[in-house]
């Protein structure tokens, strides 16, 4: 009955380093910091960035009073840039597991405002087809306002982000010049 044990024990044992032997690769991979993942924090910070003015624009419309077809290109391009952000956080997400545990949490965190984006842009663009002649009206005032506060929002993360990358990458490279411990390493 012992013999049996042992030799369970021993195989798990010779499997958990086998593992990490395979797995060292990997778990190095996401200890440090992606490139590739932080050019493209930095390329959704320049779309973001362009949806938040964009849609800034749209709010100001709202107490104008330019035609809808106006408010129509402004959403339009709004969409676009909206799209743009969708794309490259599909390619965030395809890369996750390469990137550092600060990166992954990162990229979570953008996908729910992209979301949120996305959705409230579709309820915009559905309600000014239907009320086309009601842009200086309060429920299209409050869509176009929320388009606001999610673009702003998103593009506050995301330049934060990209932010925190460049500090953290400056950081790293005076550690490595002065010769000092890494941070979060005794000496």
């Amino acid at each position: 009955m012992k013999y049996p044990r042992m030799l369970h024990l021993c195989g798990g044992i010779a499997a958990l380093a086998l593992l990490l032997m395979i797995g060292s690769p990997l778990l190095r991979a996401q200890t440090t910091d992606s490139e590739q993942i932080s050019k493209l924090f930095t390329d959704a910070r320049s779309y973001a960035l362009l949806a938040e003015t964009d849609a800034d624009r749209l709010d100001s419309y709202t107490r104008s009073s330019l035609a809808w077809q106006t408010h129509a290109a402004q959403l339009t391009a709004i969409k676009e840039n909206v799209n743009e952000l969708g794309k490259i956080h599909k390619q965030l997400s395809d890369l996750r597991p390469e990137g550092s545990p600060w990166q992954q949490e990162a990229i979570d965190r953008i996908e729910p405002l992209l979301r949120d984006m996305a959705d409230n842009l579709t309820a915009t663009i559905n309600h000014l087809n239907e009320h086309k002649n009601q842009v200086n009206m309060q429920p299209y005032r409050d869509y176009a306002h929320a388009n606001y506060e999610l673009a702003s929002r998103t593009a506050t993360l995301i330049s934060d982000i990209v932010e925190y990358d460049k500090s953290k990458s400056r950081a790293q490279s005076l550690e490595k010049s002065l010769e000092l411990p890494a941070s979060g390493q005794s000496q």
